[in-house]
Formats: structure tokens, sequence, C-alpha cells
């Protein structure tokens, strides 16, 4: 019987390793919702570096099953899977930028498009997520009065780093120059070549 029971019990450790597993919220403010849902009751707003416990390791609709404990009492619910995670020095730490931006921009919340703040023309972000032109938004990491917090802005507001376009626009041109003196220089001397041919 014993030797079932440790078998039932090494069985299950591995799903639950995840269980009972520390993560913090990295975003500026979010919610816990009642349901795996956007739409769904929302029971309590959390804030940047909020302390949650896993519930379930598993992503259900984008959404992590946390508890949370806010004056000694404990909520349990949902939270977004794609602002909560592990909070280790280094994420406290944007080692890299790869982007700046061209103009003064309102950062928007990732969860619910609330304000964070307004970053200056010019500020340094990191695209955690990489650049797409075809978007509205693209998602940045940034630091704001002492913190680093992850945010939205607008697609248009963001240049990253990279060859200027205005650069390739004119390589483009001096090649398109380029190639037509090639193809007339070409067309002369095949003109002239049959000049000499009818001379001779």
């Amino acid at each position: 019987m014993k030797s079932f029971l440790l078998s039932i019990i090494l069985m299950l450790s591995p799903l639950l390793a995840g269980a009972n597993k520390e993560v913090f919220v990295l975003a500026d403010t979010t919610c816990i919702f009642e349901e795996a849902s956007y739409s769904s009751s929302q029971l309590a707003e959390l804030e940047y570096g909020d302390q949650l416990t896993l519930l379930e390791e598993e992503i259900t609709n984008g959404f992590y099953h946390v508890e949370f404990v806010e004056n000694e009492m404990a909520i349990q619910g949902y939270v977004p899977a794609d602002i909560v995670g592990e909070k280790p020095d280094e994420q406290d730490v944007i080692i890299g930028y790869n982007a700046s931006l061209l103009q003064d921009a309102e950062v928007l919340s990732l969860t619910d498009d609330k304000p964070i703040c307004t970053l200056k023309k010019g500020t340094r972000v990191f695209l955690y997520e990489g650049y797409d032109k075809s978007l509205d938004t693209l998602s940045i990491k940034f630091y704001h009065e002492g913190k680093v917090l992850l945010g939205k802005v607008s697609t248009d507001a963001v240049k990253p780093d990279g060859v200027n376009p205005g650069l390739i626009v004119a390589i483009m041109a001096i090649v398109a120059i380029v190639t037509i003196i090639i193809i007339l220089f070409g067309i002369t001397k095949k003109k002239r070549h049959k000049k000499l041919k009818t001379e001779n």
C-alpha cells in the first residue's frame, strides 16, 4: 500500500510543480477577473510588483488561475498570462533597447487600455514582441519613475533601430539610376557597333 501511494505521489509531483509557484505583476496595473475573460467581473485591482500564487500552471484562454492575498484575505481568480512572470533581478533591468519614440506618446495598459503615462519624444524603449508595421500598437518595456513597466504605444510613434528608411529609398534611387545608365550605354554601344558594320 505504501509503495502504491508513493508511486501516485511521484506521478503527480511533476504536475504539481508549477502549482503554488510565486509570480509577479509586470504591468503597471491590471485586475483579477472572476473568469478567464476580460468581460467577467473584476475581483481586485493589481499593481506592478504584486505577488501572486499560481493555482494552475496551464494557461486558460490566455489567463493564469491565481491567488492574491490582500489585507490577509485570499482572492482567487484569473489574470492575463502575458503580464505576469517570475521576477529575478534581471527583469527589473532593461538590458538593451531596440527602438525610440518619434514623438511624445501615451502608453496604455496591455489589459484595459487605461493610460499609464506619457513618454517624451526620443525615449528609448524595448520592443519585446518585435516590430510589425501592420499593427495599431506595439508592446514595449520601458523605465518610468524608477520602475521597469510594460505597456503599449501607437505604432506610428515608434522608430525601430536599424537602417534609416530614407537611406533605403536613396540607395534604391541610386541603383535605379545606375541601371538606366547601364541600359542606355548598352543601347548606344549596339548602335555604334551596327554603324561600324555598315561602313565596313
